[in-house]
C-alpha cells in the first residue's frame, strides 16, 4: 500500500466520473517549491504598444521535498512535477471546476515525464 503526502497548500480531491469524492489529501503543511528565476527581455513592440517581456526558467534548488522513501508517494504541483522527473511525484490532473471556474477537484494523479524517458 502506497502512503500519498500532499507537498501543496491545498487539499487535494480526487473525483470519479460521477463527480463523487474518491479521494481527499490534506495538505501536510510542508510545502515542496522550486526557485523561478526571471530575466527581463526587450520589450515586444506591437501596433497597440510595448508590452514587457520576461524569460522564466527553474532552478535546479528544490526546498520542502523529501528523499524517496519506499511506498511513499509525493504530490506537489504539475511545474515541481515537471522539474523533477522521479518516479514518485505526482500532480493533480484532469482539474474540475466549479460553475464560477474554481477548481473543486481533480479526475486523478499523475507523472510527468519528458518524452522518451520512460
Amino acid at each position: 500500500m502506497i502512503a500519498i503526502t500532499n507537498l501543496t497548500p491545498h487539499p487535494v480531491v480526487v473525483l470519479g466520473t460521477d463527480g463523487r469524492e474518491v479521494a481527499a489529501f490534506a495538505p501536510s503543511g510542508s510545502v515542496a517549491r522550486i526557485t523561478e528565476l526571471v530575466t527581463d527581455e526587450p520589450p515586444l513592440e506591437t501596433a497597440t504598444g510595448s508590452i514587457p517581456l520576461a524569460t522564466v526558467t527553474y532552478s535546479s534548488v528544490v526546498e520542502g521535498l523529501p528523499e524517496p522513501r519506499p511506498d511513499t508517494a509525493y504530490v506537489v504541483s504539475r511545474v515541481m512535477a515537471g522539474a523533477l522527473h522521479r518516479p514518485d511525484i505526482f500532480f493533480p490532473g484532469g482539474e474540475v471546476r466549479d460553475s464560477a471556474g474554481q477548481i473543486i477537484g481533480c479526475r486523478y494523479l499523475a507523472r510527468l515525464y519528458a518524452a522518451g524517458e520512460r
